[in-house]
């Protein structure tokens, strides 16, 4: 069992992280020794050399246990019981942090039974935590249940908030280490009814998740788990909790973020003073670096934890520790059996009446037993009927929540469809009201166009003077240019406003399961075609990088199409341009190739298409306005601004995706957008 349990109870007394210990410990370690030595012998001075020892916990744990000893004796001496336990208490965990369980139970009995002669719930309570450490350390669940039970009882004798907490948890810690999961559950719960900010609770229940493979679960506990641990500096469950992340993110397939968390642990302060978690972490990094092929780095950090590894405790010490439980069972139980054969001796009567004392009170117990098996049977039968009933609350609940999701959003999808058909609708009513009369001016432009050429021909045939017939003319001519370049504009109004209906018409398309590595080739090649029909001299690279196992999903393919075309349409014209202006600075055209590529591939949820170019690009001020409607960079005449805008809203509005640009002036633009699959 990690350290961090023992660490969790001394962080009661002592709230020191490594790193203010660091910071602090000169000035610290001097004030109390100097306070020791002026201190008499006497309570004060117990819990001074008791404080002194905590400076040393985790550190130098040697220079701990002979503090403690020394309050120890002192203790014994001047008749302080509560600096005795405190001091044994100390003993137990100091001594089980070394591996040395034999110690370590053997101070664990000794408070133990000082704590019982003070009649000390809080106390006691405490004293049966230590013993089940003692014992969940060496993997004897057994004894380590038997102890966190008596733990459980003492501490509800006087209804202890802080020691029911902690014994109600390392219940949970001791039946999460047997795989007893719905009992660990049950025994965390409880104890997190208490208290909230014990970071090791956190930890056991994501432990629990993530055995039941509820990785989300288990990755929401380490989590919150951590923040609590970072916030009080409690820096070795910060080791365990990143640990168990690191073995989280790799059963979901996430390597990268597994060994970016096994890092961390090793990153954090005082590791060098944690050597079970840095092997953890050590191991750990091995395992991922070997499914990564990467040898070198296997083969560092698994020398680094064998290194560790024949440092620590082996198994030797826990066959001692258990043999030295077994010895003193026997000494009690030969102590037992001598005292009986002296009272035999001298008692026997009184003997007798005690036997049968006995016999009925083993009849009366052994009738209790069998009505509290019953009872047992009976809670444990109701206990299974409220978690299955609950288990069927909860995921009622979860389904109640994602259909008020779903309700909520299609709500929400249904006023902004309204708002846009309203918008739309205001929108060509303009467009058409804006049409007719731009008819008028198209038409009667072209009709003066002509009245002007057939006035100037009439003329002609008139007898008039040369100069005023010369002066009449140039009118004429110049009235036809003002005609034509009136209906040049009007025309260019006129593909603006059809602009504007394309814009606010309502896709009136079928969505339909669409291959889209299929369209997207599809309009690329219609593209390029395009651009060589209207520019014979034009002339680009085009590549794909299409996913194989893309799935079909369902959008309007008219539309689709349209977006594409565009945005493929746009990156031609962005690398002819880049290419006139090579030639109009006289570089050699050798220098730029054309280049256009159209890439798809699938992300979690989602296909990703991305159209890319080496044009022109964009600086950061048209970046930001590229699909505003009637933004365009083209010159006059070429372009309406409405083509981006028009994609855009295609991607986001009519099929929930998102439509972003990438690019750098000089270097070239890409598109990017995102459709769900599902």
């Amino acid at each position: 069992m990690k350290k961090s349990i023992i660490i969790a109870l001394f962080s009661l007394a002592c709230h020191l992280s490594f790193a203010q210990l660091a910071q602090d410990k000169q000035e610290k370690v001097t004030l109390l020794k100097q306070q020791i030595n002026l201190a008499k012998e006497d309570t004060a001075k117990v819990k001074l050399l008791l404080e002194l020892s905590s400076q040393y916990t985790f550190i130098l744990n040697d220079s701990s246990i002979l503090y403690t000893e020394q309050a120890i004796e002192l203790s014994r001496k001047i008749n302080d019981k509560k600096g005795e336990i405190a001091g044994l208490r100390k003993m137990t965990g100091a001594y089980s942090i070394q591996g040395d369980f034999i110690k370590g139970i053997y101070y664990g009995f000794q408070n133990l039974e000082c704590s019982k002669k003070l009649q000390d719930s809080a106390l006691i309570s405490f004293a049966h935590i230590y013993l089940l450490i003692c014992y969940l350390e060496q993997e004897d669940y057994k004894e380590a249940l038997k102890y966190g039970y008596q733990a459980l009882n003492a501490s509800k004798k006087m209804s202890l908030s802080t020691e029911l907490g902690f014994s109600l948890g390392f219940l949970g810690f001791v039946y999460e280490k047997m795989n007893q999961l719905d009992s660990a559950l049950y025994y965390s719960e409880r104890s997190f009814e208490i208290m909230k900010s014990w970071p090791g609770m956190y930890l056991v229940v994501g432990n629990v998740y993530a055995k039941q493979q509820k990785y989300d679960l288990g990755l929401k506990y380490y989590k919150q788990g951590l923040q609590i641990v970072k916030d009080g500096n409690h820096n070795i469950d910060v080791i365990d909790i990143c640990n168990k992340l690191s073995i989280l993110y790799e059963n979901k397939g996430k390597r990268d973020s597994a060994i970016y968390y096994a890092h961390q642990s090793l990153q954090t302060e005082g590791i060098q003073f944690y050597p079970g978690g840095e092997v953890i972490a050590k191991l750990q990094l091995a395992h991922l670096y070997e499914l990564a092929s990467l040898k070198d780095s296997t083969i560092y950090y698994l020398k680094a934890a064998e290194v560790l590894r024949s440092k620590l405790f082996d198994k030797q010490k826990i066959k001692e520790a258990q043999s030295f439980v077994f010895n003193k069972t026997i000494e009690e139980q030969k102590l037992a059996a001598q005292t009986r054969e002296n009272q035999n001796k001298t008692r026997a009567t009184v003997l007798g009446i005690i036997i049968m004392v006995s016999i009925l009170v083993t009849l009366i117990l052994w009738r209790n037993n069998q009505h509290k098996q019953k009872a047992n049977k009976l809670l444990f039968r109701q206990k299974e009927e409220i978690n299955f009933q609950r288990e069927k609350v909860e995921k009622a609940y979860s389904e109640l929540a994602k259909t008020h999701e779903i309700l909520k959003a299609t709500q929400t999808q249904l006023i902004q469809k309204e708002k846009l058909a309203s918008l739309g609708e205001l929108t060509a009513g303009i467009a058409h009201e804006i049409q007719n009369p731009l008819n008028f001016v198209n038409n009667f432009s072209e009709l003066s166009v002509d009245l002007a050429k057939e006035l100037k021909e009439e003329i002609d045939k008139v007898e008039i003077p040369k100069k005023d017939k010369d002066y009449i003319g140039e009118i004429l001519t110049d009235l036809s240019q003002n005609q034509e370049k009136i209906n040049h504009h009007g025309k260019r109004a006129s593909s603006i406003v059809k602009g504007m209906l394309e814009h606010s018409r309502a896709s009136t398309g079928v969505r339909e399961l669409t291959d889209i590595n299929k369209l997207a080739d599809e309009y690329l090649r219609l593209s390029y075609h395009g651009m060589r029909a209207k520019d014979n001299t034009f002339n680009a690279d085009f590549t794909t990088d299409f996913d194989e196992n893309l799935p079909k999903i369902e959008v309007i393919p008219q539309d689709m199409g349209r977006v594409l075309l565009n945005l493929i349409n746009n990156a031609f014209y962005a690398v002819n341009q880049r290419k006139q202006d090579v030639i109009a600075r006289n570089e050699a055209i050798s220098n730029y190739t054309p280049s256009v590529s159209v890439s798809t591939e699938q992300v979690d949820n989602q296909i990703i298409i991305k159209v890319k170019d080496n044009g022109t690009g964009m600086t950061k001020s048209v970046r930001a306005k590229v699909f505003q409607p009637f933004f365009t960079t083209k010159p006059t005449g070429q372009g309406t601004g409405l083509g981006l805008s028009l994609a855009y809203d295609i991607v986001m509005k009519g099929h929930g995706g998102t439509l972003e640009v990438e690019s750098t002036e000089g270097v070239g633009s890409e598109f990017i957008f995102q459709l769900p699959i599902a």
